[in-house]
C-alpha cells in the first residue's frame, strides 16, 4: 500500500503561532533563521510598526508602512494590530498576552514530547512551565471589606416595600427588635405607623 506524505498539506503556522524559540533565533540570526521564509517580511514589517507606535498615533504609522513596503492598507492595519500587541515598548507591556503565547507553546512542546517519548524534554518543559505560569498570588483580605457595604432588609407590606439598614437593627437591643418583628407579624397599627417605626 503506498503512503502519502501528508507534510506538504498541513496548514502553515501564521507569525502569532510561532514559538518563542523560533522568533529569538530569527532575531540573533536572521541569515540562519528557522522562521518560514514568508513570515520574514511580515516580522520586519511588525517591527518597524512597533517602533513607529512609540512615536506616531496608529493612523499616522499606516501611511509610513505604505511608503515604506508594498502592502495595501488593510494589511498595515493588520500589522499594527500586531505590533499593539507584541510589542508594546513605551506603552503598557502585556505581560498577559506574553505569558499565554509562552504557555501554549509549552504545552504544545510538552505534547509533542510525550508523543514521541522525550521524558527529559517533556519533564524540563514541565519546569519552565512552573516558572512562566507562576504562583497563584493570593490577595490579602481587606478589613474593611464589610464596611463598605450597606445591606438591607427589604419588607414588603400591603403593596409598599421598606428597606431597612442593617447597622440601625444592629445597635437596637434584643427586646426592640421583638417588638419590630411582632409588629410586623402581627400589625397592630396601619401601615404608615409600621413605616415610621422602621424608620426611626
Amino acid at each position: 500500500m503506498k503512503q502519502i506524505d501528508t507534510g506538504k498539506y498541513q496548514t502553515k503556522k501564521s507569525l502569532e503561532e510561532q514559538s518563542y524559540e523560533v522568533i529569538l533565533a530569527h532575531i540573533l540570526d536572521p541569515d540562519s533563521s528557522p522562521l518560514p521564509a514568508e513570515l520574514k517580511d511580515k516580522f520586519n514589517r511588525v517591527i518597524s510598526a512597533g517602533k513607529m507606535l512609540d512615536d506616531y498615533h496608529p493612523s499616522n504609522v499606516i501611511p509610513r508602512l505604505l511608503a515604506k513596503y508594498d502592502i495595501t492598507a488593510n494589511t498595515a492595519r493588520k500589522d499594527i494590530k500586531l505590533a499593539q500587541e507584541l510589542f508594546k515598548s513605551k506603552h503598557e507591556f502585556d505581560w498577559d498576552y506574553w505569558q499565554q503565547w509562552q504557555i501554549k507553546d509549552l504545552v504544545e512542546t510538552i505534547r509533542t514530547c510525550k508523543l514521541n517519548g522525550k521524558h527529559k524534554e517533556r519533564i524540563a518543559a514541565h519546569k519552565v512551565l512552573k516558572d512562566v505560569i507562576g504562583e497563584k498570588q493570593v490577595g490579602a483580605e481587606d478589613p474593611k471589606r464589610m464596611e463598605k457595604n450597606v445591606f438591607y432588609i427589604q419588607l414588603n407590606n400591603n403593596s409598599q416595600t421598606v428597606n431597612i439598614d442593617m447597622n440601625k437593627l444592629k445597635g437596637l437591643p434584643s427586646d426592640e427588635i421583638r417588638d419590630i418583628m411582632e409588629a410586623l407579624i402581627v400589625p397592630e397599627q396601619t401601615d404608615n405607623q409600621i413605616i415610621d417605626i422602621l424608620n426611626t
